[in-house]
C-alpha cells in the first residue's frame, strides 16, 4: 500500500528548547506502538496516581495490571519529561542515561550504562518494575502539570548537537501527564551542617570524614573514603588547624569543609586547593564544645555554602560564593542570640533554618543574602539542637534533646506565615512535637533527610548506639504534619569488635538517596576521633520484612541491625 505522508513537521525553540523533530506518517509497513503506559509510585501499585508531592516521587511503568494480557512491545525504550504541550524538554540528563526495557508487556527496569535511573519496586501483581523519572526541571506550566513519554529505541536517535535530546516520530511514543508539586531537590543541598558530607555522583558515593571536632580530638585530618564504587582511593588530607565540618557540591565537585578556628578549606576530590578565611572571630559555646566557626552547609542549587560562626562572640552566619573566585560575602549575626549546632539551607524557598539550643526555631530569609530577614518560633522546647527539612515537602525538622521517649518537632512550612518585625519577625505554622516510642536512647541530637525518599534519620548525641529511622510525609499543604512511621534500631559493633558510638559534635550524620538503589541510606561515624563510618539502608530499615519489629511496632526485635542493612567503612 503506499505510503501516505500528512505533514512534516520540525519544532525548533530557543532557550529550552529541546524536543524533538517529529514526522508524523501513517505506513502500511509500520505500526504505532501498543500497550499502554502510566505514572506510579515507587512502590508500582499506583496506577495514574497522576498528582505527587515531588518530581522525585514519580515513576514509569507500562503494561496491564495482570499477569495475563498483552501489553507494550518489549525492547530497549527511552523515556523523557516534557511540559503537557511537548514543546519543551525537562529531563536534565543525557538521554543515554534514560533507558528501561520491557519484558513480557510489562516495564522491568532501567538499563543502559552507570547512569542509568533508579528501580521502583518490584510489583508482582503485574511482573512489572516501575522506573523513577527525576531528575527534571520545573514545569513553566501554571498547573504544575508534566508529560511523560516512552519511546521506542529502535526508531529514535539522540541529536548530535544535544545529548539530552531525542529525535522520533510519534508513532513510536506512548504519553502520559502527571502533576507535581515541588522541584527536584539538588543532590547535596537540604543537609544540616553536621561533620560528614558525602559527594554522591553517579554511580559513585564518596565521604569526607573530618577526624576532629569541637573538642577533645584536635585532630587535623580529614578522611576520604568511598560509601558506593569506586571513584577514589581512600585518602588523608592534612589541614593546618582543627576541621569540625565539610558540605559538598555533586554539581561542582567541590568540598568546603570549616576550621575550629577561622579557615575555611576547598577541596576537589582528594585534593586540598585553596584555604579561605571567614569573617569569624572570638567563639560560640554548645553543649558539644566551642567553635569560631562552626560547621557548613551546603547549597547546591546557587553554587554557595553557608557558615555558622561567631562574629566578635555573637552567634551568626556568613554565606561563602563558590564561583570561579570563591569569596565571602558580609557576615551577619542572628537577632536570638543563638544558632542551630546543625543550620540548614533550602534553596527552593531561599530559606536558613536554625534549630537552637533555647527552644527557638529561627528561620532566615535569604532570599538577598546581604539583607536577611529574620522571624523566630519560640516552640516551648528546649535543646532543640539540630535543623532538617525534606525540601521537596517543606517539612521542617528538629529533634528535641532531651526528651523521653525521643521527641521530633515537626512542621509545615508551606502552610507557614511569617509576620515581619524588627529586629526579627514571627513565624508559626501547623507543627507538634511527636513523640517516638521505643527509642533506645533520650537525648536525640542529630538529623538528616534523603532527600527525594521523604525518609530521615535521628541519631543521638554521642556515646551511644541507637538510631530511628522516620518515614515522613510524603506531600504537605493541609492538616499538621506527622511522622508516619518510625523504627528505633542500634548499630552492631564495628568490624574490629568495639561498641558503636556516636561521633562527637557537630552530628556526625548525613543521609542521601542511592544513586544505584534509589533507597535512603544514613551515613554515621563512631566516637571519638572516626575510625568507621556506619552506612545504613533506612529504607530497608523502616521494611519489617526486612528488619522485623517488636511487638509494639516501633522497636528491632533483635535489638540491632541486621548485616543486610548495616555495612561498615574503614576510616584511615
Amino acid at each position: 500500500m503506499k505510503k501516505i505522508v500528512l505533514s512534516r513537521i520540525v519544532r525548533t525553540f530557543l532557550p529550552q528548547a529541546l524536543l524533538l523533530a517529529v514526522t508524523l506518517t501513517i505506513s502500511s509497513a509500520f505500526a504505532a506502538l501498543t500497550g499502554a503506559i502510566y505514572t506510579t509510585d515507587k512502590a508500582g501499585t499506583a496506577v495514574n496516581q497522576n498528582i505527587y508531592g515531588a518530581s522525585t516521587d514519580v515513576y514509569l511503568s507500562g503494561g496491564p495490571q495482570n499477569l495475563n494480557a498483552k501489553g507494550l512491545p518489549d525492547g530497549t525504550y527511552y523515556f523523557q519529561i516534557t511540559d503537557p504541550s511537548g514543546k519543551t524538554l525537562l529531563s536534565t540528563d543525557g538521554a543515554v542515561c534514560r533507558q528501561l526495557t520491557v519484558v513480557g508487556g510489562r516495564v522491568a527496569g532501567a538499563t543502559g550504562p552507570s547512569c542509568k535511573h533508579a528501580n521502583g519496586t518490584f510489583n508482582p501483581a503485574n511482573g512489572a518494575t516501575p522506573v523513577q523519572m527525576a531528575p527534571f526541571s520545573p514545569t513553566p506550566n501554571a498547573g504544575l502539570e508534566y508529560k511523560a513519554w516512552l519511546i521506542g529505541a529502535a526508531g529514535a536517535t539522540i541529536s548530535t548537537s544535544d545529548p539530552k535530546v531525542l529525535n522520533f516520530s510519534h508513532p513510536d511514543a506512548k504519553t502520559d501527564n502527571f502533576k507535581a508539586h515541588s522541584a527536584v531537590v539538588v543532590t547535596g543541598s537540604c543537609q544540616p551542617s553536621s561533620s560528614l558530607s558525602v559527594l554522591v555522583q553517579k554511580p559513585n558515593v564518596t565521604a569526607y570524614v573530618p577526624k576532629g571536632a569541637w573538642a577533645f580530638f584536635p585532630s587535623l585530618i580529614v578522611s576520604v573514603v568511598n560509601i558506593e564504587g569506586s571513584s577514589i582511593t581512600p585518602t588523608l588530607i592534612s589541614t593546618v588547624d582543627t576541621v569540625n565540618s565539610c558540605a559538598s557540591n555533586p554539581t561542582t565537585g567541590t568540598t568546603v569543609c570549616t576550621a575550629n578556628g577561622t579557615d575555611v578549606y576547598l577541596l576537589t576530590g582528594t585534593t586540598l586547593g585553596s584555604t579561605l578565611t571567614s569573617g569569624g572571630s572570638g567563639a560560640l559555646g554548645f553543649s558539644g564544645g566551642s567553635c569560631t566557626n562552626c560547621g557548613v552547609a551546603m547549597d547546591a542549587t546557587h553554587n554557595k555554602a553557608v557558615i555558622g560562626l561567631s562574629i566578635a562572640g555573637v552567634p551568626g552566619f556568613q554565606f561563602l560564593d563558590l564561583g570561579t573566585s570563591p569569596s565571602f560575602e558580609p557576615a551577619f549575626t542572628s537577632p536570638s542570640g543563638d544558632i542551630s549546632e546543625d543550620p540548614l539551607i533550602d534553596p527552593i524557598r531561599d530559606l536558613l533554618l536554625s534549630a537552637d539550643e533555647t527552644g527557638d526555631y529561627e528561620i532566615v530569609n535569604v532570599a538577598t543574602s546581604t539583607s536577611p530577614a529574620f522571624f523566630e518560633n519560640a516552640t516551648g522546647q528546649i535543646y532543640l539542637d539540630s535543623s532538617g527539612e525534606d525540601c521537596s515537602t517543606g517539612i521542617a525538622l528538629a529533634p528535641v534533646e532531651i526528651s523521653s521517649p525521643t521527641g521530633v518537632y515537626i512542621a509545615d512550612l508551606t502552610q507557614a506565615t511569617f509576620t515581619a518585625g524588627s529586629p526579627a519577625g514571627t513565624w508559626t505554622a501547623p507543627s507538634q512535637i511527636q513523640s517516638l516510642s521505643e527509642s533506645t536512647f533520650t537525648f536525640p541530637g542529630g538529623i538528616a533527610v534523603a532527600q527525594g525518599t521523604h525518609t530521615g534519620v535521628v541519631t543521638p548525641e554521642f556515646g551511644s548506639s541507637g538510631l530511628t529511622a522516620i518515614a515522613l510525609p510524603v506531600a504537605s499543604g493541609s492538616g499538621t504534619p506527622a511522622i508516619s512511621d518510625w523504627v528505633t534500631c542500634n548499630i552492631p559493633d564495628d568490624p574490629g569488635g568495639a561498641v558503636w558510638n556516636m561521633g562527637l559534635d557537630p552530628h556526625t550524620v548525613t543521609a542521601y538517596q542511592s544513586p544505584t538503589s534509589g533507597d535512603a541510606i544514613g551515613v554515621l561515624a563512631n566516637y571519638p576521633s572516626p575510625t568507621f563510618v556506619a552506612v545504613v539502608d533506612l529504607t530497608q530499615m523502616l521494611n519489617p520484612a526486612v528488619v522485623p519489629r517488636t511487638v509494639a511496632g516501633h522497636g528491632c526485635a533483635s535489638g540491632t541491625l541486621p548485616a543486610a542493612v548495616v555495612s561498615f567503612v574503614s576510616v584511615p
